[in-house]
């Protein structure tokens, strides 16, 4: 059995036909009969089921895919460790963030890093969602290190900023007038709250079950300027972060005095899970220059 082989036939599981999967391969298309026909005596099995001019996998074959995608996306990870250290300077960060704060701390991250020139062949893809979307891609692998305000128990992470929370409502609102509010007061009015893979929503939702209080949720949306959008269509009032788009709004915005509202913004990354030298140079940078407290690890 080949690594040549193994490829050979993840892709034609995929494609499922002898003459796509060749041509995708940029090989025959009795060679990639043959390859496949190898790999069958060696398993003494049948991987795949002819269905007239088709195929597909058999129970064997798609028992044995699971392993060979393992097994290749495993050496795929060890290729690019390799490859990242042979300059460590240089690599591609995958950056998860909450949408507020897209237009505040992740650009002063950034800007701040690129200060230094030695850093300019680091570069980032982001990722902008909800807290618990954010959390399933870490653990999936599929970012980095995430900026959230829950973090899970198999992560570490570190207090990154503390953000003060305030009730926005429309001009017209009878409580535009007004610089302070408490929850109390807010009862009998609709909202628009950010949906529930929001960690946003689970504290609101804490916040009001403490206080005794099933707000009226009319609208449930994805991120802080959908909420702005519609609270200013006065379809409701909401709570959210001061993010800077506030400050060009047509909403009033009130400090929240009963009870006091802010919530944690953390920096989280799996515990055990292999990072580049590229990923540890930024996490240790943003640690050194945002963190606000040691580096924790949550208990159970």
């Amino acid at each position: 059995m080949t690594l040549q082989q193994l490829q050979y036939f993840r892709t034609l599981a995929k494609i499922q036909h002898y003459t796509r999967a060749a041509e995708t391969l940029l090989i025959s298309q009795p060679s990639l009969s043959y390859s496949m026909a190898e790999l069958e005596k060696e398993l003494n099995i049948s991987l795949f089921l002819k269905q007239g001019k088709k195929i597909k996998l058999s129970f064997y074959g798609e028992l044995f895919l699971n392993y060979v995608e393992r097994s290749l996306d495993l050496l795929d990870e060890g290729k690019k460790a390799l490859e990242i250290f042979a300059d460590p300077l240089k690599g591609r960060i995958n950056l998860g963030y909450l949408y507020s704060l897209s237009s505040s701390l992740i650009p002063n991250i950034i800007e701040s890093l690129y200060k230094n020139t030695e850093n300019k062949a680091i570069t980032f893809n982001f990722v902008q969602n909800l807290n618990n979307l954010l959390i399933d891609d870490l653990k999936d692998g599929k970012i980095d290190l995430a900026f959230c305000v829950k973090p899970s128990k198999e992560t570490r992470f570190v207090p990154i900023l503390e953000q003060e929370l305030f009730v926005v409502v429309p001009n017209n609102h009878p409580f535009a007038r007004r610089k302070e509010i408490s929850l109390s007061e807010l009862e009998n009015e609709p909202f628009v709250f950010l949906n529930k893979n929001s960690g946003l929503r689970e504290m609101l939702d804490d916040i009001f079950r403490n206080l005794g209080i099933k707000p009226n949720i009319v609208f449930e949306v994805e991120e802080c300027n959908a909420v702005m959008t519609f609270v200013s269509l006065n379809f409701g009032i909401s709570i959210i972060p001061k993010v800077p788009a506030l400050d060009n709004s047509d909403l009033s915005v009130l400090k929240i005095v009963h009870p006091k509202c802010s919530r944690t913004v953390y920096m989280a990354w799996m515990e055990n899970r292999y990072m580049t030298p590229p990923v540890k140079k930024i996490k240790e940078f943003i640690i050194n220059g945002y963190g606000l407290a040691p580096v924790t690890t949550m208990t159970n």
